[in-house]
C-alpha cells in the first residue's frame, strides 16, 4: 500500500477509491461476488435476517440499511414488508437497488446516496432496527463508526452486523494449510468462470477499498466491547467461513472447521 502523508489524506483516499470502485462493480456486484450469494451464505443470510427480525419490538418496521449496495440485504427485507432506509456511497449501486424494486417496494424505500458515516452523524430519528452488512473493513475507522451506528438504533431494537472479515488466530496450521489450499483452488476456478462470463474482476483496483484486511480483518471482540460500551447486549457471534462457491463452503466449514468470516447480533437495551 501506498503511504500517505497523514490520516485525513488517508481517510479521503480510502472513501474515494472506495466509491470509484463500487462504480466500476455497479449492477454485476453480486455476480462478481458469488461468496455472498451461493446456497451456502445465503442460508446463512435467510437465518441472520430471521433472527434479526424476531427481535424487532412488535409493530415496529422502520429499518435501515447501512451500505446497501445494489439490495444483497435490501431486496429480502424489503420483501418482508418493511419499511426500508438504505445508505450508500456509490450512485450506481443505489441505481441498480431501484431497478429491482417495484412501485410498491419503492413506495416504501428511502434510497439515500452519501458517506454513511456523515449520515450518521445527521440529526435522524433513531431506527426500529438497523443492518450493517459488508461495510466495516471499507472504513478508515470503522470503531467510531460503529460507536455512531449505534446512537440511531431505537431502544429494544436490534442491529445486525454481517459479513466481515474475521481477524483470529490460527491453531491448527494443517488446517490452515488445507483452508489456504482450497481458497487457491476455488480462486483459479472463480477467475475462468468470470473470464468466461466476460465479467471484469478489477483485480487491481482494491488498494485502498478494503482497507481493514490489510491488518488480518477485523476482531469481533473489539465490535463486542464496543457494542456493549454503547448500550447494547451482543446475544450472537457467529464464526464461519465464506467462499466464493457453496461446496467449497460447506467443506470448509463442516469438515475444516475454518473461519474467515463473522456476524455480529445485538439489541439496544430499553
Amino acid at each position: 500500500m501506498t503511504p500517505l502523508t497523514d490520516d485525513k489524506n488517508l481517510e479521503q483516499k480510502i472513501l474515494d477509491e472506495n466509491k470509484r470502485v463500487h462504480a466500476l462493480e455497479n449492477k454485476l456486484y453480486l455476480s462478481r461476488h458469488p461468496e455472498q450469494t451461493n446456497f451456502f451464505q445465503r442460508n446463512i443470510l435467510n437465518k441472520a435476517l430471521d433472527s434479526f427480525c424476531k427481535i424487532l419490538p412488535v409493530n415496529k418496521n422502520r429499518i435501515i440499511d447501512i451500505g446497501c449496495g445494489s439490495g444483497y440485504v435490501f431486496l429480502p427485507m424489503i420483501a418482508k414488508g418493511y419499511q426500508m432506509t438504505g445508505v450508500d456511497l456509490s450512485e450506481e449501486m443505489i441505481q441498480a437497488l431501484k431497478e429491482n424494486l417495484d412501485k410498491e417496494k419503492l413506495s416504501r424505500s428511502e434510497l439515500i446516496v452519501g458517506d454513511v458515516v456523515e449520515f450518521s452523524k445527521s440529526d435522524i430519528t433513531p431506527f426500529d432496527g438497523m443492518i450493517v452488512s459488508a461495510l466495516l473493513h471499507h472504513l478508515y475507522d470503522y470503531k467510531s463508526a460503529v460507536r455512531k451506528f449505534c446512537s440511531k438504533v431505537a431502544p429494544g431494537g436490534p442491529l445486525l452486523i454481517f459479513f466481515e472479515p474475521l481477524r483470529q488466530k490460527i491453531n491448527s496450521p494443517i488446517r490452515y494449510g488445507l483452508h489456504k489450499r482450497i481458497a487457491e483452488i476455488e480462486e483459479r476456478i472463480y477467475k475462468k468462470e468470470m473470464k468466461f462470463r466476460k465479467i471484469p474482476i478489477f483485480e487491481d483496483d482494491y488498494e485502498y477499498s478494503d482497507y481493514q484486511r490489510q491488518f488480518g480483518g477485523i476482531a469481533p471482540e473489539e465490535l463486542r466491547e464496543i457494542l456493549e460500551q454503547e448500550g447494547l447486549e451482543v446475544l450472537k457471534i457467529s464464526k464461519y467461513c465464506a467462499r466464493r462457491y457453496g461446496i467449497p463452503a460447506f467443506i470448509a466449514n463442516s469438515i475444516l472447521g475454518t473461519a474467515n468470516t463473522f456476524n455480529i447480533l445485538a439489541k439496544k437495551r430499553s
